[in-house]
């Protein structure tokens, strides 16, 4: 019998594989089908990424909830992009999934899993500033800072969007 994709006819998104466990019961053709996790061309967004690699470990999200200490409504939140995954939380997920954490780290994150000490030293290297002038730059306190480059705070989310357009102005990727 070939084994190539059968496409699931229930109004799901998913390619199904035949596994080759067959049998014939009153009179129909019964086919065991597995989903293709091979194909990962849904998943573009984090949320689609942990969905996705939460489902492919066998996982529910209350499971995966309480291995990452948060309630099951967070998880879903996290997969329906409706909430951003904080960084301690995304390194948990990427462990306990065995993935990668950079497929759940968004912009921010990624700046801190850097880190984001040595990314703004690196910055203000290559603008030619010094951390006074760098801290007016960004509107906080030199000591504040101060801190960051020292490693001793890290940026919060809403600092971070002010962080951003040096980041881009030093053609620095992360």
């Amino acid at each position: 019998m070939n084994t190539g994709r059968y496409y699931c006819l229930m109004g799901c998104n998913s390619i199904l594989n035949h596994t080759e466990v067959y049998h014939f019961e009153k009179g129909k053709l019964i086919l065991h089908l597995q989903y293709d996790f091979e194909s990962k061309e849904f998943c573009n967004t984090i949320g689609q990424r942990l969905r996705y690699y939460r489902r492919l470990k066998g996982y529910s999200t209350r499971q995966l909830a309480e291995m990452v200490s948060v309630v099951p409504t967070t998880i879903t939140l996290y997969e329906n992009d409706k909430k951003p995954i904080k960084y301690k939380t995304a390194v948990l997920l990427a462990e306990i999934l065995e993935i990668n954490r950079k497929l759940l780290l968004d912009e921010y994150t990624a700046f801190v899993d850097y880190p984001c000490n040595m990314l703004l030293q690196e910055v203000r290297e290559r603008l030619s500033l010094n951390q006074s002038q760098t801290a007016w730059e960004i509107g906080v306190s030199p000591n504040a800072y101060s801190a960051w480059e020292r490693a001793i705070r890290t940026p919060r989310r809403q600092e971070y969007e002010k962080i951003a357009p040096l980041i881009k102005k030093s053609n620095i990727h992360i």
